[in-house]
């Protein structure tokens, strides 16, 4: 006991063991403060993050002084080198928020070749956010060199092993019991599960830190089960579609049109969040295009996000059940439902295509896996046009190259083809101004560059749409194929917040941010040709909607999962839009608010998770194609 008090009165115990670690943690503060600045947190989010979250990311990021001072025996090194490390990862979280959409996440370290790739095309602004971030890491310098001069080392002394083991010990057992109280334990200080429809909802209610957490919890099985599922409840949820009435007719076998799917990159009208006025029209194809239904679907991401807007376009599985991941990277994708292994149920040979590299997140293995029967990349796109300085080929270029393609298919089989461009991939200041189509007449400050070459790709973009339409009108008149082509933006260009008109209320700014143009086209009669919405005027629907819509406008079979997503879109036609769900009217709902919606999505969820759960017994036939018969 009078050791203990003797230790306690010791004025060099305080000043080389107490205040230290004092400094420590208040620089591990300073870390905190710098992530959630680089999430671009709100006021009000930052403030509400007080008095326990906040705290609870600081003590977060303090594991990790207490980890490197564990290793290193002294509180300055452990100190300079964990804020170091903090301000790199605010910077990088910074620039991938603000080029991508989301934030980094622990999923993005499978991905971290396709972002290298992406980010090398971007000019990164040191704005004054980047600034302040590496300006942060000034007094957390001050503090490790204050740390230094308090616990200056004693010539001649050696540390023993006892006094070693001990550090180690207490470092790593103060750091375990952070983690286990703040998230482990039976009753944490964070929920354990709190992901909803978008990661600003943890990240910013909870904090970067301890949303990192809950991601890298879910990636061991990044697929979460709705309340209430059951193998019986999925089969309840699928007969509530199945008295659907479709609205175009049903073809015998030899009569299928061949597909054609587009995810094209990029692709979105800026009018739709600000007042725009150009000295060129930029979409007059697409806004004219006869013979067609026209519209916009709702991606998962603002900015970026390119595999999962691919992801749900193909599989028409929303990403609101796995909020973390990167699907190609993270998924297996062996015998999963797809687009491509139904068309394949219905005899069509199948052919996927992308004018770059095949490494970009995994795309040929995951293609393989899903079932194409043959992909085609970079190499076999030889017409290898661009615009001005930027390094990717034209929609033009691409639309010719793919046209090849398609002609090689089998003949005697249904065709459909998958093609993903890269045309207008960000960033956009690669060419000089002269060489600028389109000019916008609103001023945008320091993006105006960006936006005239922006809205001069989507010229471009548009014009290549004529080409290709004009191409396989061609096919139909010189061979009698029948043709019906989709295509949709994957997602809105990276600026398009600082451009946005913020008095746009927050739900409806978001929805339309991810709100990109689509079109559903035949170089035959297409049935409902010219079908406009008279409850939304820009005819949403959530992107994984797009394939079966597109399935019953080819007048091809529905499966009971189709038809399920055609009959909830007369009701809630998109999953991932802001505040939970879009209903039929426009409006954006939370669950609880009409049980009629609530029971359509959960329905989805369960027939989603029946598909591609861990824990489910997929029952296939919810998701093949239903024959004539039945």
């Amino acid at each position: 006991m009078q050791t203990l008090k003797t230790r306690i009165l010791d004025r060099t115990f305080w000043l080389q063991t107490v205040l230290p670690c004092l400094l420590a943690l208040a620089a591990a503060f300073i870390a905190r403060y710098q992530l959630e600045l680089s999430d671009g947190v709100t006021a009000d989010y930052m403030a509400g993050q007080w008095p326990v979250f906040a705290p609870l990311n600081a003590l977060t990021a303090f594991c990790l002084t207490l980890v490197l001072f564990a290793l290193l025996g002294k509180w300055s090194r452990a100190t300079g080198i964990a804020g170091a490390i903090f301000t790199v990862l605010s910077i990088a979280n910074y620039y991938t928020r603000d080029l991508h959409g989301s934030a980094l996440m622990p999923q993005d370290v499978l991905n971290i070749g396709t972002a290298a790739e992406v980010m090398g095309s971007y000019t990164l602004r040191i704005n004054q956010t980047v600034i302040t971030l590496a300006l942060l890491y000034l007094p957390v310098l001050a503090m490790a060199a204050l740390q230094a001069w308090l616990v200056h080392p004693r010539k001649g002394v050696k540390i023993s092993w006892k006094r070693r083991g001990i550090r180690y010990a207490a470092s790593l057992v103060c750091a375990a019991l952070i983690l286990y109280i703040g998230y482990f334990s039976p009753a944490p200080i964070k929920p354990k599960a709190t992901y909803g429809w978008a990661w600003q909802e943890t990240y910013y209610k909870y904090g970067y830190l301890a949303g990192t957490i809950e991601a890298a919890s879910l990636l061991v099985d990044p697929i979460l089960m709705p309340d209430g599922y059951s193998n019986d409840a999925a089969a309840e949820a699928a007969a509530l579609g199945q008295d659907y009435q479709r609205t175009a007719p049903e073809v015998d076998a030899d009569e299928y049109p061949d597909v054609i799917l587009i995810l094209s990159e990029s692709f979105y009208d800026p009018s739709l969040v600000t007042d725009l006025q150009t000295d060129v029209e930029y979409m007059s194809t697409i806004k004219n295009l006869p013979n067609s239904i026209l519209g916009h679907t709702v991606s998962p991401h603002v900015g970026g996000g390119t595999n999962s807007s691919e992801y749900e376009m193909l599989t028409s599985n929303s990403l609101m059940l796995m909020p973390s991941i990167t699907p190609f990277n993270w998924l297996n994708l062996h015998n999963a439902n797809s687009l491509v292994s139904y068309l394949e149920d219905l005899g069509y040979a199948t052919m996927a295509a992308h004018p770059y590299t095949n490494s970009n997140y995994r795309r040929d293995s995951a293609w393989l896996a899903l079932g194409f029967d043959e992909t085609h990349f970079q190499e076999d796109f030889p017409t290898q046009e661009y615009y001005g300085n930027r390094p990717y080929q034209t929609d033009s270029a691409t639309y010719k190259d793919f046209a090849a393609l398609y002609e090689a298919m089998p003949e005697d089989q249904p065709r459909f083809g998958f093609l993903v461009s890269i045309q207008s991939h960000g960033d956009y200041d690669m060419n000089d101004a002269s060489l600028d189509l389109v000019h916008a007449a609103t001023d945008y400050g320091e993006y105006d560059d960006e936006v005239d070459e922006y809205l001069s790709c989507m010229y471009m973009s548009d014009q290549a749409i004529g080409e290709l339409c004009d191409y396989f009108t061609k096919v139909y008149e010189e061979s009698g194929r029948k043709v019906i082509v989709a295509l949709a933006g994957d997602h809105a260009p990276s600026f398009i917040d600082h451009i946005a008109d913020q008095s746009i209320p927050e739900n409806d700014r978001q929805l339309l941010e991810r709100s990109t143009p689509y079109f559903i086209w035949a170089n035959y009669p297409l049935e409902n040709a010219g079908y406009v919405n008279e409850n939304d005027a820009l005819n949403r629907m959530d992107l994984c909607d797009l394939a079966p819509t597109l399935v019953e406008q080819a007048e091809l079979p529905l499966s009971p999962f189709y038809q399920y997503l055609l009959a909830m879109k007369q009701d809630v036609p998109v999953q991932t839009a802001g505040n939970d769900y879009m209903a039929a009217d426009g409006t954006t709902r939370t669950y609880g608010e009409n049980a009629e919606n609530d029971a359509w999505m959960s329905g989805y969820f369960y027939l989603e998770y029946n598909n591609i759960g861990a824990k489910a017994s997929r029952n296939q036939s919810l998701f093949a194609p239903l024959t004539p018969a039945a």
